[in-house]
């Protein structure tokens, strides 16, 4: 189940950290100022990908030294369809952007493919119909279908008009529900055919500037969060097969809500609202919040659904603990046991194992690392 994105950034800037994705992009993209332009009523799509600027890249085989024997900026980890997969920030380049995903053994952490892309923020992947599928941002967002084994790039769907992909990681933007797959940024909706990879429904999101979207493990739930450039935007629930909206509920912070996932018949949601921020479990029916699950904490506090619990991430040495909690109550069952929890970073939790990020000594950027959950979050 994906957890739904360094510990030194989070120390510094967490309390902005959206803030900075928004201007990374604003140099990268001219198309800041094209949040008003109209939208091509259908998105185009396009086969097998020889190259673009879209997906500049290079793709390596066997790496020894393994992600868990170097310094990395940013990283984030995702285990879909059976593969354990990690990606991180590169070196800017005259303010561009670059992303490296790879497949990697989850014991050893070595690596077993590369894939670089020269220009862009890359989603947390997504498995479906034998593919491996991510949202790259450049100078819009478009989706990638890729080999999930080699990470070699197969198709590619231009979403929307690149205004804005959270770079961190734990931004959602890929969901398997209703039979088929959905991707969701910037001012669109769309259904893609995961074996074809053609859209099979596009639904546009006016005035749609940043997004996130999670379903259940039934793939019979799916909500999606969208904002406009000033935060404005609302959690929905849409229909799985059609994507028609079903229930919605106004929302108002820095930018749309961070779904952290579906279970039961709750879904979890974190909301920055500029030095401050909430978590909180909502209704999947009506949308309303639940009584007694919010909690408050700084502006990067986020919650994810993974292994049958919720999971409230805090950030920043003024906070305690993250730790694991009942999925319905929100109540805390027990502290993730990390060396130091006001520098070490959460980024992954998967089966038994949490992945977070420490500081690295003396290097500027950080280690991943893992921990054993204790008991208490060990769902049977």
């Amino acid at each position: 189940m994906k957890v739904t994105n360094a510990p030194a950034a989070r120390v510094l800037a967490r309390a902005a950290i959206l803030f900075a994705a928004l201007s990374a992009l604003c140099l990268l993209l001219a198309g800041c100022g094209r949040a008003g332009a109209a939208a091509p009523a259908q998105v185009p799509v396009s086969g097998q990908v020889p190259g673009s600027a879209e997906v500049a890249s290079t793709v390596r085989a066997v790496d020894p030294q393994g992600v868990f024997g170097r310094v990395l900026n940013q990283p984030y980890v995702t285990v879909t369809g059976g593969r354990f997969y990690v990606t991180w920030q590169n070196k800017t380049v005259r303010n561009v952007p670059s992303t490296t995903l790879v497949r990697a053994d989850r014991v050893t952490g070595r690596i077993e493919a590369t894939h670089t892309f020269g220009t862009g923020y890359i989603s947390a992947p997504q498995a479906a119909g034998g593919s491996l599928w991510a949202l790259l941002a450049t100078t819009q967002e478009t989706l990638l279908r890729m080999n999930p084994r080699t990470l070699a790039v197969t198709g590619k769907l231009p979403i929307s008009n690149g205004q804005y992909l959270n770079s961190s990681g734990f931004g959602n933007h890929l969901s398997v529900a209703g039979g088929a797959l959905w991707a969701v940024a910037g001012d669109r909706l769309v259904r893609v055919s995961p074996r074809t990879g053609k859209p099979e429904k596009v639904i546009d999101l006016p005035g749609g500037f940043s997004t996130s979207m999670a379903g259940n493990s039934s793939g019979s739930v799916l909500i999606v969060s969208v904002a406009d450039s000033g935060g404005r935007g609302s959690i929905q629930r849409r229909d799985p097969v059609s994507g028609a909206l079903l229930a919605s509920r106004a929302t108002v912070g820095v930018t749309a809500a961070d779904i952290g996932g579906v279970i039961g018949s709750g879904v979890w949601a974190a909301q920055p609202t500029g030095m401050q921020g909430f978590v909180q479990r909502y209704s999947t029916r009506t949308l309303a919040p639940a009584g007694g699950t919010a909690v408050e904490g700084s502006n990067g506090i986020r919650v994810v659904v993974a292994d049958g619990l919720a999971w409230v991430l805090r950030a920043g040495p003024e906070e305690d603990a993250s730790y694991c909690a009942n999925p319905v109550t929100g109540k805390k069952l027990a502290a993730i046991p990390l060396p130091r929890p006001a520098q070490d970073d959460v980024i992954g939790v998967w089966g038994r194992d949490v992945y977070y990020a420490a500081p690295a000594v003396p290097d500027v950027g950080v280690n991943l690392k893992r921990v054993t959950v204790p008991a208490a979050c060990q769902v049977r």
